[in-house]
């Protein structure tokens, strides 16, 4: 099979693995994010460990000396339906979270990897800046806010990629930012001033961040200023005007359906342990049965921001 058909077989693939795009790059080093978290550390010392760990993704060859080439694939959950009474301080990447077991796509990643493999590749998943991967590979175009849009889905989506071992015919990258001239909604709605300026995101200052993985007691006044936010943060990407209308709301999500009564903030606010550990936690499953306490205060914080 010659690249440029191999090429076409395995965006089809990735079409029927349940992907609505797929481009491929080169595995050449990411230069310009290396630089970009050089200069974040630089500019924000304190939050240095963060930048680090995201570094050494510049260099696919580093710890792959065989990889060729990069397949991206985007996968959209700006598809399904919202219940009315969950709450509105869950990130919507949380509540329609791919690897959750029950969410039909749960199996994409992994079919489209054996399928790569049947053509004879040698396949690794990610390790590499993915929203830079996907505008290497012209599949989206990064925003102010930092998150990568298309046309048709604005930013709700995820990038997923793979590393293989053959040099692929890559496509033409999208750098060109989407953003309308001179709009700065996302730098100046961000609840906590994390998005300093666009482009630039100060990791430990992030609500998302914040209300799941920072050291507590979270200071004043950053505490405050996550405002309504419980887990995650979605408020750069909901006043952006790209994403006006993106949001369609045509495929139903019964396993957060199912779960609404109970993801209301609050529900949330008020749950006792038996609740979070047998409901919501299993939801998102990632977080340790042992932190409802969080979830707790998190709530009660938005609740009286609420009132």
């Amino acid at each position: 099979m010659n690249p440029e058909h191999k090429v076409s077989e395995i965006k089809q693939i990735a079409k029927e693995c349940g992907y609505i795009d797929c481009g491929i790059a080169s595995t050449e080093p990411f230069i310009k994010f290396a630089r970009a978290i050089d200069k974040r550390i630089e500019q924000f010392p304190e939050a240095a460990g963060h930048y680090k760990k995201l570094r050494q993704r510049a260099f696919p060859r580093k710890h792959n000396p065989w990889a060729e080439s990069l397949v991206v694939g985007v996968r959209w959950y700006g598809k399904y339906k919202i219940p009315e009474n969950i709450s509105s301080g869950i990130g919507r990447n949380y509540l329609f979270d791919r690897r959750y077991k029950h969410c039909p796509e749960n199996n994409m990643p992994r079919l489209m990897k054996a399928e790569l493999k049947k053509l004879g590749l040698r396949v690794k998943n990610g390790g590499i800046p993915e929203r830079w991967a996907a505008a290497r590979s012209g599949v989206a175009r990064f925003g102010r806010n930092n998150f990568v849009y298309r046309e048709k889905e604005g930013s709700w989506i995820n990038i997923e990629s793979w590393i293989v071992d053959e040099k692929l015919p890559a496509d033409e990258p999208s750098y060109e930012p989407p953003c309308p001239d001179s709009c700065q909604l996302c730098v100046k709605e961000c609840p906590t001033n994390a998005l300093k300026e666009p482009f630039c995101m100060r990791m430990d200052h992030c609500a998302a961040y914040l209300s799941y993985s920072a050291p507590e007691p979270i200071e004043e006044p950053l505490w405050s200023q996550m405002g309504k936010w419980i887990y995650g943060c979605d408020e750069c990407q909901l006043v952006c005007p790209l994403n006006k209308g993106k949001w369609r709301q045509c495929e139903p999500a019964p396993w957060i359906e199912e779960a609404a009564h109970y993801l209301t903030t609050e529900a949330l606010a008020n749950m006792d342990d038996n609740t979070f550990r047998n409901i919501v936690q299993p939801l998102f499953w990632y977080i340790s049965p042992e932190n409802a306490q969080r979830w707790l205060k998190n709530a009660r914080r938005a609740l009286a921001h609420d009132k």
